[in-house]
Parts: C-alpha cells; sequence; structure tokens
C-alpha cells in the first residue's frame, strides 16, 4: 500500500494515534466551517438593518438545508467505507474505480438537489412554519445557497475519498482557505455592498468553490493511495453498487435525524420569530460542538473498514473502544463549556435578551448532552465499516424520528414549555445507544471467531 506523509497508517501502529491523527483535523475543519456559518450570522447582526431578523431568515433555513443535502452527504460515507475497504484489501485498481465514481455521483446528486432546493424553496420553508416577516429573506438564502450544492458535494466527496486514506490535513486546509475567503467577502458584500442575506449566501458558494478546485487538484496530482484518473472518470457498476448499499442508508440515515429535527423546529417556529432567532444562534454552537464530538466516529469508520478488509476484526474493535473514550473525554469537556457559557456565546449574535434567553435554553440541555450523541455516531461508524449500514438507519428511523415524533405530537403537549421538548434529544441518544449495542456485540463477535480469510469475506459490501 502506498502511503505517503500526509496519509495515516490504520492497519498498525498505536490506534490511539492513528484515531488522533485522522479525528484532530476532521475536527479542525468541521468547527471551522460551523464557525465561518456563526461568522456570516454575526455580520448579519452588525451591518443588519432590518430589525436583526435577517439572522433569523438564515436560521430558518438550516434544518431544511441539512435534511436535503443529507442523502446524498450520507453516500459520501459509502464512499469512504467502499474505498476504505478497497485500501485494506489491496485492490488498487478498484480504488481508482471507486474514485471516479464517486466524483461523478457527487456532481450529478448535487445538480439533482439543486433543482430541488431551488424550485421548491418556499414550499419548504412554510412546511416549518417560517414566520412570514423572515420567509422573503429566507427563500433569496435558500435558493442562492442551493445553487452552489453541486460545488459542496463535490467538495464532500472529495475529501470522503481522502479520509479513506487517512489524509485529513489536506481537506482541512482547503476547507480553512475557502473558509478565510468567505469571511472576507462577508465582509465586502454586506458591509461594503450593503447585501443582506444574498451576499452571505454568495460568499458560502464561492468559499466552496475555492475548497473543491483545491480538492480536485490535489486527487489528480496524489501520488499516494487514492487519486484521480481520467481514464476511470466513469460509473463501474460493482463500485457504485457497494457506495449505495452503505451510503444511502447512511443518508437516510441522517435524512431521518432532520426530519424529526424539521418538525421540532417547527414547533419551535411557532413560538414567534424571537424563538426561531434564539434557536437558529443556538443551533450554530450546537453545530460547533456536535462536529468536535462526531470526528472521532469518522475517524473510527475507514479505521474500522480497513482492517475488516486486511481481515484483522480485533483491532477494529479496539478501534471502535479508543474512539468512544476520545468522544466522552473531547464532547463533556467542551459541552460543559458550552452551557456555562450560552448566554455569553449567544450575545455575540444578538443584543435581544428574549432572543438570547430562547438561545441559552436549548442550549444548556443539549451542549451538556451532546458527547452522548457522539457515542451513538461512533456505533453507527462501525456498523457501516463492517457493512451494516442498514441497522444504523432502521434504529435511527425507531428513536430519531418517530420516538421524537411521538414525544412532539403525545408528550410535549402534555408540558408545553422548549425546555421539556428539548429533552427528547439526550433521550433518543440513549435508547438508541442501547440497541445499537444489542446490534454491534453479536456482529463483531462473529468476526472475531473467524480466521483471517473468513472476516475477509464475512461481511461484504452488501445489503442485509
Amino acid at each position: 500500500m502506498r502511503l505517503r506523509n500526509h496519509e495515516v497508517d490504520m492497519l498498525s501502529g498505536s490506534i490511539v494515534k492513528g484515531l488522533v491523527a485522522i479525528a484532530l483535523p476532521i475536527m479542525v475543519m468541521n468547527v471551522l466551517q460551523s464557525l465561518f456559518s456563526i461568522a456570516d450570522m454575526t455580520v448579519l447582526k452588525i451591518y443588519d438593518t432590518d430589525g436583526g431578523y435577517s439572522v433569523g431568515a438564515v436560521g430558518a433555513c438550516g434544518s431544511l438545508i441539512v435534511l436535503i443535502t443529507g442523502l446524498l452527504i450520507g453516500i459520501s460515507a459509502g464512499t469512504n467505507v467502499t474505498v476504505a475497504r478497497y485500501i485494506g484489501r489491496g485492490e488498487d485498481q478498484r480504488v481508482d474505480r471507486a474514485v471516479g465514481t464517486a466524483i461523478l455521483l457527487a456532481a450529478l446528486g448535487g445538480i439533482v438537489l439543486a433543482g430541488i432546493g431551488i424550485s421548491f424553496a418556499e414550499v419548504f420553508l412554510r412546511m416549518v412554519n417560517c414566520d412570514p416577516m423572515l420567509l422573503p429573506q429566507a427563500a433569496l438564502y435558500f435558493r442562492i445557497y442551493f445553487a452552489g450544492v453541486p460545488i459542496l458535494m463535490v467538495y464532500n466527496f472529495s475529501a470522503s475519498i481522502l479520509r479513506a486514506s487517512g489524509d485529513t490535513r489536506r481537506p482541512m486546509l482547503f476547507l480553512t482557505l475557502g473558509g478565510v475567503i468567505n469571511v472576507i467577502l462577508n465582509f465586502v458584500f454586506v458591509a461594503g455592498l450593503g447585501m443582506r442575506v444574498e451576499g452571505v449566501a454568495i460568499a458560502t458558494v464561492i468559499s466552496w468553490a475555492v475548497s473543491a478546485i483545491l480538492a480536485l487538484i490535489a486527487l489528480a496530482k496524489n501520488t499516494g493511495t487514492v487519486k484521480i484518473r481520467r481514464s476511470r472518470l466513469r460509473f463501474y457498476r460493482r463500485e457504485l453498487s457497494e457506495m449505495l448499499v452503505i451510503g444511502v442508508p447512511a443518508g437516510f440515515q441522517q435524512a431521518l435525524y432532520c426530519i424529526a429535527n424539521v418538525i421540532i423546529a417547527a414547533t419551535v417556529n411557532s413560538f414567534g420569530p424571537d424563538a426561531t432567532t434564539g434557536i437558529s444562534i443556538a443551533n450554530n454552537f450546537d453545530g460547533v460542538l456536535y462536529q468536535i464530538v462526531i470526528a472521532p466516529s469518522l475517524a473510527v469508520m475507514p479505521y474500522v473498514s480497513q482492517n475488516i478488509g486486511c481481515g484483522n476484526p480485533q483491532r477494529a474493535s479496539k478501534a471502535v473502544g479508543r474512539g468512544m473514550l476520545l468522544t466522552v473525554l473531547i464532547g463533556a469537556t467542551i459541552g460543559a463549556f458550552s452551557a456555562i457559557f450560552s448566554w455569553e456565546l449567544s450575545s455575540i449574535m444578538s443584543d435581544n435578551p428574549a432572543v438570547i434567553a430562547y438561545s441559552c435554553q436549548k442550549m444548556v440541555i443539549i451542549s451538556s448532552t451532546y458527547f452522548i450523541c457522539g457515542l451513538n455516531e461512533i456505533l453507527c461508524a462501525a456498523m457501516r465499516g463492517m457493512g451494516r449500514s442498514v441497522i444504523p438507519t432502521v434504529v435511527t428511523l425507531l428513536y430519531m424520528c418517530v420516538f421524537r415524533f411521538v414525544w412532539v405530537y403525545t408528550i410535549f403537549p402534555l408540558m408545553p414549555n422548549l425546555t421539556f421538548l428539548y429533552l427528547v434529544w439526550p433521550v433518543s441518544w440513549v435508547l438508541s445507544i442501547g440497541t445499537m449495542l444489542f446490534f454491534f456485540f453479536p456482529t463483531l463477535k462473529k468476526l472475531v471467531s473467524m480466521g483471517k480469510g473468513d472476516a475477509q469475506k464475512s461481511l461484504p459490501l452488501r445489503a442485509e
């Protein structure tokens, strides 16, 4: 296997060091992405002349944006698992085919999503009870954002391919550069040219373009394990099938998360524009914490996939345990900080005490328990790495979707206050973890009990 300095050897050496080497750049990259989103809203707050509700207009799009993009972002997880499995098996030709297939899939999938988002912006926003005061600006932001989704998808898939080989530093650098450009353009468009939500949306799309171009150049010129080859830029049936078998359930899992969160957001929106703006602010900081707690799971997934591919399930199991430990240590510490300083953090983006209070109400509950979500994501990533992507999707359907619907429509009315509403998140995470463990241990035991050759073939990338 052709490893280079920017790639991590997942098949030997210290697991903790390897996980940290992969997770830390992912964490930094994703946190920077969330911080750049916060910068968007902060610039709007400073220069907004619309009563402060431009922030709410951008935030009103948040849950819908995640919902509609979740499916193809999940498929990028299928790309990660497929490429990592082929790397573990030493099948270089199939690695090349998977890379070419993934790039085309990202571009075409992004075009489809762009068409959907642009065409149905107002329809989607009305479905989540977007306040009429916010709707025109929210729809404008939504359309510009989705016009750039093909670019975003190409970057996400390219970064996923690089991560499959253990290269997380370069995607981090590419996103960082794009984010810096995003912040600069925010001031140019909003402060200099007097734009509002359209300014931050255009700046965001341009920053994606910079990151995507750099990622594609890296893959084209790469001398390591993964590389874009012009002759391989086509759909290969086997590689595409294996990506979709892992990725589509993973994508539906993300979409199911978001469907329930859209329902919760709609419930919050019914409390008025201050509540909408407040939860929008809280979501930005929760988004930062989420990116921190899921980073170990994004490192665990290729670790498990590569080691299953080379027939070493014991090492894959150790990677899962180490990943859980990292999640608890990092997530609980930063989550406590976020909860304690929720008022100070929220006041960065609003001067309205009512808005800040709504933001803090959510942050205190979610921030202090987000590490539980991270543990759940570790188990989901491990099951996907072992080729069992349907199980996390079904568990997500039960607890992150059905259970949350029941909570919102039957339990919440008994105590109709937002604090009680927000408890649905930690409760559903705990229930999901218990169920995931029920499937994880038998699957792992089966792999450990097999010989090396059998373990390589026992969990092929096919649906259960």
